[in-house]
């Protein structure tokens, strides 16, 4: 006679469960102030005169030559450096460049602090804006967008990222890859769209680029 085996009972693991990164409240809200302003140029270019868009660029957007002649009120020189990056040319290069910002810094609160990330983000928008000046001497185009910024995150995670698997031993592979795909977009988008300040993605680039290493949470 042998005595009943006894009955196997599942054995449940709690799974750890990593909750999806959030867009920080202040890139939200940079987004949202993107947002509204496109919406009240709009309203201009609709209520008032179809030329609000433009009117609007003389006074917020980008301009090379008024580093030299100091704009057409008292600091604009100065303030164009942080108000050209608020400013978009329709609603397809706003919701581009929101939805990459919106995006790239999800991702990055893995790696650093907001802080951090914000300071990433100004210093490449002036450093887009400077090296466009440097380059691009001759402009008389305004230049406008939030892009030399975000390709200053794109590349601060970038640089971030390959210090991070550098130091747990993991391979770089997919992180090539990945700046390979978009270098290969911004080559495309400047072929395919001249108008596309090219000067100021790549300043805003090499800024978050030697940023991001310096500024990678510890730990």
């Amino acid at each position: 006679m042998t005595a009943p085996q006894p009955s196997r009972v599942p054995v449940f693991r709690r799974r750890r469960v990593v909750a999806t990164p959030k867009v920080p409240r202040v890139f939200a809200a940079i987004i949202a102030i993107c947002c509204l302003v496109e919406a009240l140029i709009l309203l201009g270019t609709l209520l008032l005169t179809p030329d609000f868009r433009e009117l609007v660029f003389i006074f917020g957007a980008f301009w090379v030559q008024d580093l030299r002649s100091g704009g057409i009120f008292p600091g604009q020189a100065v303030l164009m450096f942080v108000t050209y990056g608020f400013l978009h040319g329709g609603l397809i290069h706003l919701a581009m460049n929101m939805i990459s910002l919106a995006a790239i810094t999800r991702e990055m609160t893995r790696l650093m602090s907001v802080r951090n990330m914000l300071a990433i983000y100004a210093v490449s928008q002036i450093a887009g804006a400077g090296l466009f000046a440097l380059m691009a001497p001759d402009e008389i185009a305004p230049m406008v967008g939030a892009s030399g910024a975000i390709f200053g995150v794109a590349a601060g995670l970038v640089g971030a990222a390959f210090v991070q698997r550098s130091r747990l031993r993991q391979p770089q592979g997919p992180l090539i890859r990945a700046v390979g795909l978009i270098i290969g977009l911004n080559l495309a988008l400047t072929v395919l769209m001249p108008t596309i300040a090219w000067q100021a993605h790549l300043g805003g680039a090499l800024a978050g680029l030697a940023m991001g290493p310096l500024l990678l949470r510890r730990g």
